[in-house]
């Protein structure tokens, strides 16, 4: 009985998964065209009438949303549907993280919010795929700008946890903003879910989060969301450190 059920709910996570697939590829060529022509009836627009250009931004922007929501989607179907792998190389984190931390930089500017990184001088080497690992960082590294306060700074630290003897590489990303509820720290993780704290209906999926806990797992690894003293929030990403012959892990 107990084998016909997880069969059961194997194929029901497997249908769903084909499922959110087909309907998010169907979405994207009609969000495609709302995006095409709103993006020209506003630039047409703004030269003559003014309010008219208003409202294809206020539709330009809505969908842009809903494609978001749609790629979140795919992305998260296909990585339950185990269609797509890995291809993990071995590669030192560090250039990895930098180039995450630049590409937001043009977003803290505005708000004065400062970026302190903090890495060894010796490599700090994973067996990742380098596309997945920095869509991890991104992710947490976002959502730490977007909460944060005007004029605030968030700490980014990469380092081998000695307490491991080398053998776990942690990133950890903290920031001051609202935080997280202290029986919300798993919940954030699941699919559609958001903080209350910071959870306003103006944005995000709610599936961020969901996503890079099943890339970092798909890597051997673990993420955890922790509250920071004096207030904010801290996310950790723990991997195990690359040696001599590492194979590649499994598929996703």
């Amino acid at each position: 009985v107990t084998r016909e059920a997880r069969d059961l709910a194997l194929q029901a996570s497997q249908a769903k998964s084909e499922f959110i697939a087909n309907v998010s590829h169907e979405l994207r060529t009609p969000l495609q065209s709302i995006l095409g022509f709103s993006e020209l009836g506003r630039l047409r627009a703004r030269a003559s009438t003014p309010k008219l250009a208003d409202m294809f931004d206020e539709v330009h922007r809505a969908g842009q949303r809903m494609l978001a929501l749609v790629n979140d989607l795919l992305d998260l179907s296909k990585i339950e549907g185990a269609a797509e792998t890995l291809q993990p190389e071995r590669q030192d984190l560090r250039p990895l993280v930098q180039e995450v931390a630049r590409e937001l930089e043009p977003l803290c500017g505005p708000r004065r919010l400062t970026v302190a990184l903090q890495a060894p001088q010796a490599q700090v080497v994973a067996l990742v795929d380098g596309v997945r690992f920095q869509q991890v960082v991104r992710n947490v590294m976002a959502n730490a700008v977007k909460f944060s306060p005007d004029g605030g700074r968030i700490d980014v630290r990469l380092q081998v946890d000695p307490t491991h003897a080398g053998r776990e590489i942690r990133l950890t990303v903290a920031d001051r903003g609202p935080g997280v509820p202290a029986d919300e720290m798993e919940r954030i993780f699941e699919a559609f879910v958001q903080s209350s704290r910071t959870k306003t209906g103006a944005g995000g999926t709610g599936l961020g989060l969901a996503i890079c806990r099943r890339i970092v797992e798909a890597h051997g690894g673990q993420i955890a969301a922790a509250a920071r003293e004096g207030g904010g929030s801290v996310f950790t990403v723990t991997l195990p450190a690359a040696t001599f012959g590492d194979t590649t892990p499994a598929a996703l």
